[in-house]
């Protein structure tokens, strides 16, 4: 039955995956019908859709947890990083590829705008210093020739669209790669539903001042407003949506590979709908897009379990997080989950891992570990514990965030608490046992585990979350400092032998 299950959603995945490419091709051909058959300019149409789709995009992050709506505005360097993506990822996105389509076409501006995956890979090349592997230098191949049928339609010699059309579409290429690379970090802090709002709606107002939208004379005829609806609804909210349900159901690869059907929709719905012609060299080009698009997105396959139900053991050299798995909105190597009883053997040994590190680096726990067995068994079953895979469903990291009252933390215990500690209701949750694997130690699981430890509290209506560490754990100090938490000084720990440790004190306001 689990098996039959597992199968109904992996291909309601499969589906929804497709139909979010073709819903994305289907607005790029709708932006053609209202630029060529109804003088909609390129810029009206950004201002336009940016602001509309915003609003449905804040809706839907309001009606899911209003809470998140209300606190991202007290994190200023999320605002600044959201800013940031809305002027150089979404807007400047949205207005190169408009105008490369009206140059050009619906489906050769969306073909040409998919060169922005080689550009990801070049960069993951540059920061990882390493040349492009085999399946990566044949991707950029593909890219360059798919890109050179199409501007030259076989005559090499000369262009054969215009050069503001192959311009724009390059800009909209470097554009996708802001647009994917720069909001990772924002995306896994405060999710994609608000993130993907507040940049529709900061970007959207910015160009909607220096563009002013209400003083350009658009006639919303019956067929105009139509398209116009059909772009916000369907082409960016639908295709949203759907992207997003592939992505849960069949997994980030999956849908971010399936959705190469994007320039192939956009190619065949401005033919049979719209009339615009189609060369073979267009389809030529669009085919060795969608190969690359293949190529450069592969990844590796989820190892399986071993015999008698054990887990895959992970390998020995850990592989770096690619930087691009699918849209922005669906960034996020890591995940997070509350441990099940099953996880227990593993959640053990990475919790062993971090007691191999406090011994490495001098701090005496003591031949009584913690926590035990029995502590962590009960915190596993009443869902504190979490644990985090990666994209291969391996797991890599342990973490607990507690809501219980912490006795240690009791009237203060010489620490200069942000929030009160005897405070009804309590203010604050606690977080602990963050431990990483050492093969992918360094690789941005610590800021994850924070992050979503965040994200953890905030839903259980706390204003703040507390850490006490070893004083002589300076890597989880630095860690947690630069996350934004206050050192509050120290306090005195008191063991089930009546032994008296100190531990630095943090606590972040969320």
């Amino acid at each position: 039955m689990a098996e039959t299950t597992e199968g109904r959603h992996l291909a309601r995945g499969i589906v929804c995956a497709l139909a979010g490419g073709v819903c994305w091709g289907f607005s790029g051909t709708c932006a053609q019908l209202l630029m060529h058959d109804y003088g909609a300019p390129a810029e009206w149409i950004t201002c336009v859709r940016m602001v509309i789709a915003a609003v449905f995009f804040l809706f839907l992050t309001a009606v899911k947890d209003w809470r998140d709506l209300v606190a991202v505005f007290r994190d200023r360097r999320s605002l600044l990083q959201i800013a940031l993506f809305a002027v150089f990822g979404v807007l400047l996105t949205q207005m190169s590829y408009l105008n490369a389509i009206k140059y050009t076409s619906a489906g050769v501006g969306t073909t040409i705008e998919q060169i922005g995956l080689v550009i990801i890979m070049l960069y993951v090349c540059v920061r990882a210093k390493r040349l492009p592997r085999l399946r990566e230098a044949l991707g950029l191949a593909c890219a360059l020739g798919g890109m050179l049928l199409i501007a030259t339609q076989g005559e090499l010699d000369q262009l054969a669209i215009p050069p503001e059309g192959l311009g724009w579409g390059l800009v909209s290429a470097v554009a996708l790669a802001f647009y994917t690379l720069m909001p990772v970090r924002v995306l896994k802090k405060w999710g994609a539903m608000l993130v993907t709002g507040l940049a529709m709606l900061f970007g959207g107002s910015a160009a909607s001042l220096v563009v002013q939208p209400w003083a350009i004379p658009v006639q919303l005829s019956g067929g105009a407003l139509a398209a116009l609806v059909a772009i916000v609804l369907v082409g960016t909210l639908g295709a949203y949506m759907l992207y997003l349900q592939g992505v849960a159901d069949a997994g980030p690869v999956k849908a971010s590979l399936l959705c190469c059907v994007e320039p192939v929709s956009a190619m065949v719905l401005a033919l049979f709908w719209l009339h615009t012609p189609v060369s073979m060299w267009d389809i030529a080009g669009c085919g060795l897009i969608v190969v690359m698009i293949f190529l450069v997105t592969e990844r590796e396959k989820r190892p399986k379990a071993a015999e008698g139900g054990a887990p895959a053991p992970a390998p020995a050299a850990y592989d770096d997080p690619p930087l691009f798995a699918g849209r922005a909105s669906v960034l996020g190597y890591y995940t997070s989950r509350p441990a099940a009883r099953e996880d227990f053997d593993q959640v053990s040994a990475l919790l062993d891992a971090g007691h191999e590190t406090f011994a490495a680096l001098g701090i005496d726990e003591g031949r009584k570990k913690y926590p035990s067995a029995r502590r962590l068994m009960h915190s596993i079953k009443n869902g504190t514990t979490h644990v985090v895979e990666d994209a291969h469903g391996r797991m890599i990291a342990v973490f607990a965030v507690s809501f219980s009252p912490e006795k240690n933390y009791a009237g203060g215990a010489g620490a200069a608490w942000l929030t009160d500690s005897d405070a009804d209701p309590q203010p604050y949750a606690e977080l602990h046992w963050v431990s990483v694997a050492p093969e992918a130690r360094r690789r941005g699981v610590g800021m994850f585990i924070l992050e979503t430890a965040d994200r953890i509290a905030r839903a259980g209506g706390r204003q703040s979350l507390r850490a006490d560490v070893y004083e002589r754990n300076e890597p989880i100090q630095k860690l947690l400092e630069k996350h934004g938490y206050t050192p509050c000084g120290t306090i005195s720990i008191k063991d089930v032998f009546g032994r008296r440790k100190t531990r630095a004190a943090y606590e972040r306001m969320l």
